[in-house]
């Protein structure tokens, strides 16, 4: 099936009311949610709202979200997103870093307590959207154990880089630092597909392409130990330094297990007293033509750079409607229907 953004948009701004939230707080969820279906990343769409309201009717995520600022020290701020919506924390985090880089050619915002915040690339965006590069990263449930270990201790925690150009789409970067993310596990698991052998190991430490024994097991992270490195890098920025949870403290999302206590960071780097940002922008937009004007494989037909192909998906999902499948358009309805809302999607 195939929806426009205004339908679904406005659909997931009133399950957002009923359950709480406020305008505009309802407004960015729902945009950022339906921004990921655009792109093709669904584990981090519209589905998201069964969980929201799970959580929410559990008292285990607070609306509306109070995100509060708790100490600024000139580029430097940390805030505290007292376990509300996520994705709301996390886009006054970065507005909050995108701001005070105007004054200072960069600024780092941490944010902790907070839940789930989405997909990270639609806060990097942000940053890339006022000529400016962002960098974003955040921690997750233990999903990750060391190299050679079966027990998680790290998450698949993201990271996220967006550079302006002067073409259609920034320069994009957004990867968990597990060969997947847990979110296309769980889908597998829904619709009964087998998954790589690449993507996880099941609790005996083996490779495994059933999802039901991966969630049961570790994900493999990217690159072996280099992986959990970086999986250590953004559990200590994210976690420890912001004062939120860290390692195994961390809980889940989609779990009923309490407050999920996710640490984030965000970086707004403003180029402007090194770089005109037209020169700058143009000197990307060229650097992207120049490293993909390159001798391919001969069963290679197309090269993509990071990002490219959900920029392709979201001009598609533009154009010609958003791919979403009967089972979260039921999910939708069944919700819309539960709490009262008059609106429904043929």
């Amino acid at each position: 099936m195939k929806l426009t953004y205004e339908p679904l948009f406005e659909v997931s701004v009133a399950i957002l009311e009923k359950l709480g939230a406020q305008d505009p707080e309802a407004r960015q969820v729902a945009d950022s949610l339906v921004r990921a279906n655009m792109r093709g990343i669904h584990t981090h769409g519209v589905k998201y709202l069964k969980l929201i309201a799970e959580r929410i009717e559990a008292e285990m995520v607070k609306v509306p979200t109070q995100t509060t600022t708790l100490k600024t020290s000139q580029a430097v701020t940390l805030m505290d997103g007292n376990n509300g919506l996520g994705q709301a924390a996390a886009a006054e985090a970065m507005r909050s870093a995108m701001q005070l880089a105007h004054q200072y050619g960069l600024s780092l915002t941490f944010l902790r307590n907070t839940n789930n915040i989405g997909f990270l690339s639609y806060y990097t965006m942000m940053a890339a959207a006022e000529d400016m590069i962002g960098i974003c990263a955040c921690n997750a449930a233990a999903s990750i154990s060391l190299w050679g270990g079966m027990e998680p201790v790290l998450g698949s925690n993201p990271i996220s880089v967006a550079f302006p150009t002067d073409r259609a789409y920034p320069l994009v970067m957004d990867l968990s630092v597990s060969n997947v993310a847990r979110g296309k596990i769980r889908e597998a698991e829904r619709l009964n597909q087998p998954i790589p052998p690449t993507w996880a190991f099941g609790p005996d430490g083996q490779p495994t392409e059933d999802p039901v024994e991966a969630l049961k097991g570790c994900l493999m992270p990217i690159g072996g130990p280099k992986g959990v490195a970086l999986a250590i890098m953004v559990d200590l920025l994210c976690g420890l330094v912001s004062g939120s949870k860290y390692s195994k403290e961390v809980r889940t999302f989609h779990k009923l297990m309490g407050a999920t206590g996710v640490g984030a960071f965000f970086l707004a780097i403003n180029p402007k007293d090194i770089m005109d940002s037209v020169q700058l922008k143009h000197l990307i937009g060229a650097y992207v033509d120049d490293i993909k004007n390159i001798k391919r494989a001969a069963h290679v037909s197309q090269i993509y750079l990071p990002g490219e192909i959900e920029n392709e998906t979201e001009a598609r999902s533009a154009a010609e409607g958003i791919e979403i499948d009967a089972g979260t358009v039921d999910m939708l309805n069944g919700l819309l229907g539960r709490l009262n809302c008059s609106l429904k999607l043929a």
